[in-house]
């Protein structure tokens, strides 16, 4: 009910004598800047100067038609449809009456609960009182205690639901009109006005400077308390805080068009933190190219880009010299790393990197536990000066048994066991890529913390299957800047079941219920530029409904270490990962080029999974040994792939009933 008091408020204002006060009164009075009433910790702030038809325009979208449905904004829908049908029924009023400024600031009132204020510019009919008489004497008769009290000399008229305990706080401030249902956001903002905290801000002047009018609204971001936000939904957001804290104000211009939000405006840093951010906006910006050699199978991808890697390794040395700690810290990792290879960290390791890094994680249709598994693209200067810098650094790894190679379908994999590389330098989003695997790419050399995912990076680079060729992020991308400093991409549909490794399990089954709402942004884009002292900033967000494929995909569960055991076959990646980075495979093939079986091996023993084929190709066996006894459900096909029989052998295992001339003889014996 709380939104429906709101909602009476706005369409008397709109629609009463405010209007005819402007019309022909003509003394003018003071007026006030409506930023003077915005407390500093507003998370965000709207301001449209035409509500009406912003309302109409985002209300009649796509998105919000199937948003309103998320239960929690079960009564702002009902509240929101009947403000439609009011509007719709008296169109010819709203259009004259509906042009005026209003604000509306988010505040987080604590760790689990935020709230608004809102502030709407009557103009020339906040002189007359019986407006604000008006206005008053509309709530008093709809059931509401009606009570006032004075605070910073402004009469604050507050009004309490006896159904829902709620109470709105309304004060008339010079030419504003100032509401919120929370006392204390009310409390601040009048406050607010002695200094202007967000009016006298320069960085934020600069900011709304550059901001563009027109489009759907305005919208500004303070970055110094959007962790705070994101606090009430998420349980840990010590990570984001830096981030955030490296970034000062974004404004942008908002349009809906169809199905796509689109963001575009600037935003500046905070010269007094040291950061990547900062050295990223000193080092200039590039093309974003890894989607040509990642998989179409991206849910996450993060790039930066800068006029050259060295550009940017020097920035950041002189961001972290301003912080004695960080800076004491970045010298001993690396002198360390420094003496144990006996090499330059500058010239041996990061002396081919071009003007590109991207860190990326992809679908997955697989999760064993919350193991998410991180891709690093690193854009080379020439792939022969990556391979002749990486030699280096492979060869002196070798003499300490921390390096080994193999090939796969002609790509040469290589496997790095070194800790902490990268965090050295991208920090900690770059932490869990420890003891890499990695080849090269087109140009690029790409790092994987887990081999499967490297060869199924692989496997879709040679197919054709890039993100770069698929035809919607295409189409999507086309609405970004060809140069960037840094560029974001999350798909939505596509990273839900990753959630599961990021979010507890209370905030996971929250977003399992919500599924609907939340996969249904297939695409959001997120970039910064470099523009003279701030960040040409674009985010795009796009909607799409989620049909029932979309919903059974994204109900996919965890799949335990036994069931992924299960599977009836075994991919060249997989068979790859056992024989030569386990070592741990035998396999013996038909003369016709088949596979008769694969086993995976504990030094000369049968442990783990069993796989045998018919000469045609056709599953044959499917079972698991533990020790060398078989162990668990084994299944037995026929020629033509149909299931003969099955046998069970339990956990511990015992002794097989299967004719020893089934079984094939081994090259090497086996106990």
């Amino acid at each position: 009910m709380k939104r429906g008091i709101l909602i009476l408020i706005v369409l008397a204002l709109l629609a009463g004598g405010g209007y005819f006060a402007w019309k022909w009164f003509f003394q003018k009075q003071e007026t006030l800047d409506a930023y003077k009433l915005i407390p500093q910790n507003a998370v965000f702030i709207v301001e449209t100067d035409e509500p009406v038809d912003a309302w109409k325009t985002f209300s009649k979208s796509p998105m919000w038609q199937h948003e309103k449905k998320f239960k929690p904004l079960g009564d702002i829908g009902k509240m929101a449809d009947m403000l439609s049908r009011t509007i719709d029924d008296n169109d010819l009023i709203f259009s004259t009456f509906g042009h005026r400024t209003v604000l509306i600031s988010a505040h987080v009132v604590s760790p689990t609960e935020y709230d608004f204020l809102y502030v709407c510019d009557m103009k020339e009919g906040a002189k007359f009182g019986s407006v604000k008489d008006g206005l008053i004497g509309l709530l008093k008769n709809n059931g509401y205690t009606y009570t006032t009290e004075t605070r910073e000399e402004i009469e604050i008229h507050k009004f309490h639901d006896p159904k829902d305990k709620s109470t709105l706080h309304m004060a008339f401030v010079a030419n504003q009109l100032v509401i919120s249902y929370n006392a204390g956001i009310m409390k601040a903002s009048l406050e607010a006005i002695k200094t202007g905290e967000f009016a006298n801000n320069e960085n934020f002047k600069a900011i709304a400077q550059q901001t563009a009018s027109g489009g759907l609204c305005k919208f500004y971001l303070n970055h110094a308390y959007a962790a705070d936000f994101l606090n009430v939904y998420m349980s840990d957001v010590s990570g984001l805080k830096g981030m955030f804290g490296s970034m000062r104000f974004t404004g942008a211009k908002a349009d809906i068009n169809d199905n796509l939000i689109k963001f575009t405006g600037f935003t500046n840093i905070n010269d007094s933190m040291g950061s990547h951010l900062r050295a990223l906006m000193r080092s200039g910006s590039a093309n974003t190219g890894a989607q040509k050699v990642l998989s179409n199978k991206t849910a996450f991808m993060l790039s930066m880009g800068f006029q050259s890697f060295g550009k940017f390794y020097e920035n950041l040395k002189d961001v972290m010299k301003e912080d004695a700690k960080s800076w004491a810290e970045f010298e001993k990792n690396k002198r360390t790393v420094e003496k144990i290879l006996r090499i330059s960290v500058e010239d041996d390791i990061f002396g081919w990197i071009d003007d590109e890094v991207t860190f990326a994680q992809y679908e997955q249709d697989r999760i064993i536990g919350a193991k998410i598994n991180n891709v690093v693209a690193m854009k080379a200067l020439s792939e022969d000066r990556a391979k002749d810098k990486l030699g280096k650094l492979e060869r002196r790894l070798k003499l300490i048994g921390k390096f080994k190679s193999e090939t796969y379908k002609e790509h040469e994999i290589h496997y790095m066991e070194i800790r902490g590389l990268f965090k050295l330098f991208f920090g900690k989003l770059f932490d869990k890529i420890e003891k890499p695997y990695y080849t090269y790419l087109n140009g690029y050399v790409v790092f994987c913390d887990d081999p499967g995912t490297l060869l199924r990076t692989i496997d879709d680079f040679d197919a054709g299957n890039t993100l770069a060729k698929d035809e919607k992020f295409k189409d999507f991308y086309k609405g970004f800047k060809n140069e960037n400093s840094v560029y974001i991409y999350l798909n939505m549909k596509k990273y839900f079941l990753d959630l599961k490794g990021v979010l507890d399990a209370p905030s996971y089954q929250t977003s399992y219920t919500n599924r609907e709402f939340i996969i249904s942004f297939p695409q959001i884009g997120f970039q910064l530029a470099k523009s003279d002292e701030m960040f040409d900033t674009r985010l795009l967000v796009e909607f799409d409904a989620p049909d029932e494929y979309d919903m059974e995909v994204s109900e996919g569960k965890a799949m335990s270490q036994e069931d992924l055991e299960a599977l009836d076959s075994m991919s060249d990646a997989d068979a790859f990962i056992l024989e030569y980075i386990n070592g741990s495979v035998k396999r013996e093939m038909y003369d016709n080029g088949k596979v008769k079986f694969i086993a995976e091996m504990k030094g000369l023993v049968l442990s783990g999974r069993y796989l045998e084929y018919w000469e045609t190709g056709e599953l044959k066996i499917k079972g698991k040994y533990r020790n060398g006894n078989k162990v668990g459900k084994w299944m037995y096909y026929n020629e033509t792939g149909e299931l003969d029989h099955k046998e069970n052998f339990g956990r511990k295992g015992k002794e097989t009933l299967m004719p020893a001339g089934e079984l094939p003889e081994l090259d090497n014996p086996v106990n």
